[in-house]
């Protein structure tokens, strides 16, 4: 059994972390995080508190059930993002590691690149820079996600992947966001973006401000 390397990420609100490993307690947790949601929007601007009309119940039973599609699937973190005002949200960040294969060769940003890149619905936009804590790529591309219903299509899912090498490590760490509203996607990309700075292993001094 690998042991995980000691990986953080820090996060602004709206978004909060989910518990990812076997055995957690989702219902405990998810009614904690709909009890917030509900109290934050009943003390926000009239505007937003008028036109909420989420429950504890209803938001703690999506929460669980978005939680538990995390569990048993070995990712190292994971965060979800209800934005203010909002009584649901399917905008999600993962946080895995990426082993080489034993007797195989190291996972490379190259291989990752390759592996992550779609054309599905038209060309990604590649990058390549250097974070704080090592050399990444960032993949911002959308792809058709499965059918949620017999009848109806299947969504279009936006997605912005990152695939970072640590220096001295042999692992590559893999974050990736997921939403489908288009209109928030300029939101999304800065926060991640933001979040991916101050990604931060043990072995490496903090980041400057």
């Amino acid at each position: 059994m690998r042991t995980l390397p000691d990986v953080t990420l820090q996060y602004p609100e709206p978004w909060f972390q989910v518990p990812v490993e076997p055995g957690a307690d989702l219902d405990s947790w998810a009614v904690e995080h709909a009890e917030r949601i509900v109290r934050d929007a009943a003390t926000a601007e009239p505007e937003v508190a008028r036109t909420f009309r989420g429950t504890v119940k209803g938001i703690a039973k999506e929460l669980r059930a978005r939680a538990e599609g995390f569990q048993n699937r070995n990712l190292t973190a994971a965060f979800f993002c209800v934005p203010p005002g909002l009584a649901g949200s399917d905008v999600s960040l993962e946080l895995m590691i990426i082993y080489p294969d034993e007797g195989g060769p190291e996972p490379s940003l190259e291989l990752f690149t390759d592996l992550c890149v779609t054309r599905e619905l038209g060309e990604p936009d590649v990058q390549q820079l250097d974070l704080p804590f090592g050399p990444a790529v960032r993949i911002r591309q959308n792809y058709l996600g499965e059918k949620t219903n017999w009848f109806g299509g299947r969504p279009v899912l936006n997605s912005l992947i990152y695939g970072v090498r640590p220096p001295g490590q042999t692992d590559l760490v893999s974050v990736t966001a997921l939403w489908t509203d288009a209109g928030i996607s300029d939101v999304i990309e800065d926060w991640t973006d933001e979040m991916l700075r101050t990604l931060r292993f043990a072995h490496q001094a903090t980041p400057p401000d």
